[in-house]
């Protein structure tokens, strides 16, 4: 059987792959320094982050930010992204700037995930009449939303296709 060596790519060599990279670094500080804050006792929260979400929910008026009224569905996918996806945002960093061929199956996971989770949030944004938001208002939260859902679904596209070129690539050589 004819070895093939597999060639790792550099990260700037992949430019999808340093989206994604820049993505989920990225996600990492805003993850625990904004979004956690609704899951967190109020005394915990340093005060230059806490006037960071007041700025943000007083500007933008998002509902979801800090809402005095309990959305368990939206705390919901909080939980998720501290229990599931800031553990993963490293791991996805690591396996992206090693070029890992197993980050893959995850990035899809993770994409598929995440895309889902942000339709109902801009659904809400766009839709729920509860909130008194003006059109343009709830079209900035949408500008804010819709790259969550985005990259996330083209994470899910890539990966997929990169999956099955991997597979495809594995059965032709247990052919041969």
């Amino acid at each position: 059987m004819k070895q093939v060596e597999m060639t790792k790519k550099g990260l700037l060599s992949r430019p999808l792959d340093l989206i994604y990279f820049v993505y989920f670094a990225s996600h990492i500080p805003v993850t625990l320094a904004i979004d956690l804050q609704t899951l967190l006792p109020a005394h915990w929260i340093p005060k230059v982050l806490a006037d960071t979400l007041s700025f943000y929910k007083n500007t933008f008026k998002d509902p979801f930010m800090g809402s005095t009224e309990p959305m368990y569905w939206f705390r919901s996918f909080l939980v998720c992204e501290l229990i599931l996806q800031l553990p993963f945002f490293f791991y996805a960093c690591y396996g992206l700037v090693k070029d890992c061929k197993r980050i893959r199956l995850s990035l899809a996971v993770y994409g598929a995930h995440v895309a889902t989770t942000v339709i109902p949030t801009i659904a809400e944004v766009m839709f729920n009449p509860k909130y008194p938001l003006v059109a343009s208002e709830r079209l900035t939260l949408f500008g804010f939303y819709f790259p969550y859902f985005l990259l996330p679904l083209i994470m899910v596209i890539d990966s997929c296709i990169i999956v099955h070129q991997q597979i495809a690539t594995t059965q032709k050589r247990k052919v041969q």
